[in-house]
């Protein structure tokens, strides 16, 4: 009998039907079986591995979208406003400011406000991150002063975050200056928060004591005394001339009463003293001292005649004053208790001798010189005393005295 399948006659043996190589095909046959297996295990578990990573990824996602907070918007809040929204999200805050109001004072996270956040609002960060803010001090409005007394005005300004101060620092100094009225206020509207205000304030009157026309020093002790700030408008520096005197006051004293302790500015002129039959030299000094601007001087020793202006008219430092000199003259003189003498000279700038004998006494004779005096010499002829004198200019530069009977005297 045929066997169709293999086409073999029934009993004949073929090939593969020998015991070891059906045992070694059915090994091959396992083996490729394992093989596809493995491979597909591999396979699946690359699938389950990948799955599994894939489901962490999506869990990490998750958990870091759910862990994050939207940061508020802050812009335009106080800093106090702003810092507390940030604490409610549980994120933290910090602020820059170039504003030493923002930075330090008390008052600060109140009336500063935010320009700028870093991150910027409903930006989503995670708990505890960090937000920048940009801080300026805020716009406030300023309160109206007028008619209040000074320390209730400090309280109003102090509710706006204002500083409100005396326009004239002084005013601190006296004792009870916070019961003063407010007259004015330097500005009104809006202002910076940390900003000053000044004000101006009503000081109560004193008696002041009249000024004008004493002298410089004399008033500014003066005034002092009855607790006043005295200076003076240009200081003419020291030593103080007597010739400077008080032309006016600032401010002006009105019915012998001045705000109480104020500040008291002193313009002053030059009271001109006479000058006339002083020696230009002294004249000239006296003058320039009193800062004044003199003309006509040659700081000779030749005596004033005359000045311009007058003695007494005040004027301002700097001004001109022309003195006119008496011609230069050198004089001989002879004085004697006798009557008559001999006296023998010779002229200024000469040494021609001259003689007037038996001549009266007193004798006197001079020149339009100031220079070159010579010797000259003188006897009497009764009485017992005699005595010469030289003069320049006026001034006695020259003498001598001689007693007895006939003595003869000598200047030169």
């Amino acid at each position: 009998m045929v066997d169709e399948s293999s086409g073999a006659e029934p009993g004949t043996q073929m090939p593969g039907d020998d015991p070891e190589t059906q045992a070694t095909e059915r090994g091959t046959l396992l083996e490729g079986i394992r093989s596809r297996i493995r491979k597909r295990s591999i396979l699946v578990g690359g699938i389950i591995v990948a799955g599994v990573v894939a489901l962490g990824l999506v869990a990490f996602v998750i958990l870091d979208h759910v862990t994050r907070v939207s940061v508020p918007v802050v812009e335009q809040q106080t800093l106090a406003d702003a810092t507390a929204a940030l604490d409610g999200v549980e994120l933290r805050s910090v602020f820059h400011t170039d504003s030493a109001f923002c930075e330090d004072d008390d008052r600060g996270p109140e009336f500063c406000v935010v320009t700028s956040q870093t991150p910027a609002g409903d930006e989503r960060v995670h708990a505890d991150e960090v937000v920048t803010l940009e801080v300026v001090p805020s716009e406030v409005s300023i309160p109206d002063l007028d008619g209040m007394t000074y320390g209730d005005a400090v309280d109003a300004g102090a509710e706006v975050a204002l500083q409100v101060l005396p326009s004239d620092t002084s005013d601190s100094l006296i004792d009870g200056y916070e019961d003063w009225t407010v007259l004015t206020q330097a500005e009104r509207g809006t202002s910076t928060a940390g900003s000053n205000l000044r004000v101006t304030l009503d000081r109560p009157v004193a008696d002041a004591p009249a000024v004008i026309g004493t002298n410089l020093q004399g008033a500014l002790d003066t005034l002092t005394a009855a607790g006043f700030l005295a200076v003076v408008s240009s200081d003419p520096g020291d030593p103080y001339d007597p010739a400077w005197v008080v032309t006016a006051t600032d401010p002006e004293i009105i019915e012998g009463k001045l705000p109480v302790a104020s500040k008291v500015s002193l313009s002053w002129g030059v009271q001109l003293p006479s000058v006339v039959g002083m020696t230009d030299l002294a004249a000239n000094n006296a003058l320039s001292n009193a800062k004044l601007t003199v003309t006509g001087s040659k700081s000779s020793s030749q005596a004033v005649a005359a000045q311009d202006p007058a003695a007494g008219t005040v004027l301002k430092p700097g001004d001109t004053v022309t003195i006119t000199l008496e011609p230069p003259s050198t004089v001989y003189e002879v004085v004697s208790n006798g009557s008559r003498g001999t006296v023998t000279w010779a002229p200024p700038n000469s040494f021609s001798i001259s003689q007037a004998g038996d001549t009266p006494l007193p004798w006197r004779m001079s020149w339009p010189t100031d220079s070159g005096y010579r010797n000259f010499n003188a006897q009497i002829m009764d009485g017992n005393s005699v005595t010469c004198n030289i003069y320049v200019n006026g001034q006695l530069v020259k003498t001598a005295t001689s007693t007895g009977r006939y003595a003869v005297v000598s200047c030169g």
